[in-house]
Formats: C-alpha cells, sequence, structure tokens
C-alpha cells in the first residue's frame, strides 16, 4: 500500500460529532451532501464472516472486489453476499503487483478476460464491470508512468469495464472527476496502516465538506488486528455506526456512477 496522507490528524474526539457541511452544487439523492461507498479487497473470508453481518446490521451495501485465487471453496459465501444487493466487481485472477513484465495482451489474456468470465458465470452479466487495480499499481508494461497508466485505462475501456478505482488518499471524487475520469477514482484505505476509524471519519468529513463522493477501502476485518491491511471488527463498526448519523447517501460504487449526471 501507499503511504497515507495523515488526514485525521489532530481531530481528536471530536470526530464522533456528525459533520457540519456547505451546501453542495450537486444534489445527491435525498438531499444528501456527499455520497460514500464501501469497499473490500481480495475476497477474504473474514469479509463474508464479520464485515457483511456488520453491513447488514446497519443496513448498508457496498462492493466486493474479488481474487478468484482467494475464493476457493467460499464461491457459495460470496454467491450469497451479491444475493444479499451487495455489488462484486474484478479484481483479477491472482493479483500481481509487478505488470512490467505484462503487456496489455498478455495482461487481458491471464487476468481480466478470465476473471470476467468468471464473474459472469457466478454472478451474472447484468452486474457494472468495475474494477479494483491490485496494489494501486498501474505501471502495465513498459514505458514512462503515463503510457504505461494510459495503456492500462485504454485496456480497461476496450475490455468494457465502466470504471477502476484506485487506493491513493487522494482528495475523495468530486462528479467531474468522476465523471472524466472513470478509470481513475480515488479512494482511501484508511485503516490499512492504523486500526483507528478517525482518519476515515475525516476523510468522509472531507466529502461533505465539498459535497463528494468518498470511497473507503477495507480487507480483512478481524476480531483484534494483527498486521498490516487489517481492520478490527470494532473499528470497522465504528466507522458504519458514523456513517449512519452523517449527511450522507452510502451505496455502491456501481450506483452512484448510475446517480452522476450523465451516468
Amino acid at each position: 500500500m501507499r503511504t497515507r496522507r495523515s488526514v485525521g490528524a489532530g481531530l481528536g474526539a471530536s470526530l464522533l460529532a456528525p459533520a457540519r457541511a456547505a451546501a453542495t452544487a450537486f444534489a445527491w439523492p435525498g438531499g444528501a451532501r456527499a455520497a460514500v461507498s464501501l469497499s473490500y479487497d481480495d475476497a477474504l473470508d473474514s469479509q463474508i464472516v464479520n464485515a457483511v453481518p456488520a453491513l447488514a446490521a446497519a443496513g448498508l451495501k457496498a462492493t466486493f472486489f474479488l481474487t478468484k485465487d482467494n475464493v476457493g471453496p467460499a464461491l457459495d459465501g460470496w454467491v450469497g453476499v451479491a444475493r444479499a444487493g451487495h455489488e462484486i466487481g474484478n479484481h483479477t485472477i491472482t493479483h500481481p503487483c509487478d505488470l512490467q513484465t505484462y503487456s496489455a495482451a498478455s495482461f487481458a489474456r491471464k487476468e481480466l478476460i478470465p476473471m470476467e468470465a468468471w464473474l459472469d458465470a457466478n454472478f451474472g452479466k447484468g452486474r457494472p464491470r468495475l474494477y479494483a487495480y491490485p496494489c494501486s499499481m498501474t505501471d502495465l508494461g513498459e514505458g514512462s508512468p503515463n503510457v504505461q497508466r494510459g495503456r492500462y485505462e485504454g485496456l480497461l475501456r476496450s475490455l468494457g469495464f465502466r470504471a477502476a478505482r484506485y487506493s491513493d488518499e487522494d482528495d475523495p471524487n468530486t462528479p467531474a472527476h468522476a465523471l472524466a475520469h472513470p478509470y481513475r477514482l480515488r479512494s482511501s484505505a484508511t485503516t490499512y496502516d492504523a486500526d483507528d476509524p478517525a482518519m476515515a471519519i475525516a476523510y468522509v468529513q472531507e466529502a461533505i465538506r465539498r459535497g463528494a463522493w468518498a470511497i473507503l477501502v477495507f480487507h480483512g476485518i478481524v476480531p483484534r488486528r494483527t498486521g498490516d491491511g487489517e481492520t478490527s471488527i470494532a473499528t470497522h463498526s465504528a466507522v458504519l455506526s458514523w456513517l449512519k448519523a452523517q449527511p450522507v447517501w452510502c451505496a455502491p460504487i456501481g450506483q452512484v456512477l448510475g446517480a452522476l449526471p450523465s451516468g
């Protein structure tokens, strides 16, 4: 994971109070001041066991980006997640982070096309074709960073993906950014390095202030954090509970995309 900005520094206990925000020029559904999408990467068993029940208790739906090699015998469980109304996206077959040895054609052949076929077979063809970049890396093939990223985005476009999500800690997405750069959706994995709800809350507060769209990224949801990437059940539940009290519209990524002016 990339190093995050300390968006929650100095906010302290005040983060537990509802956020106050200026009005936004874009009319989010229900009069919300911002949109929030909860996303979960890698198809980890702890997401089925711990995240999905917490989401159900909070009445929230999320986007789960699956890596096929991690699904294993849990396929029926993931089908149940989709049937419960959660969105399923593509996070490749094997989750490769070193992309410079691939060409666009070889990456499509090994990681993207077979994963989409597997998703179609198990979750249906009517879902939005959404993608999350493994390791948030976009340096596909040879060339400069701009050439590599352009190659990757062009490949996703050619294969019919509607949008793709980074995890780069940039500012939340404005509607204009999401429409102009659907393969560069910004997000923040705020609990990856620290098991603390403060940074996630601060990121959403910034979205409320801007009238923007915050995408949060989670990985393992576990009883007690033991390493990087894991979020404790307590911290995860604290984020969900706080969100329920905010003037935000919580919806899966594809649903938010569909609400944008030309979505």
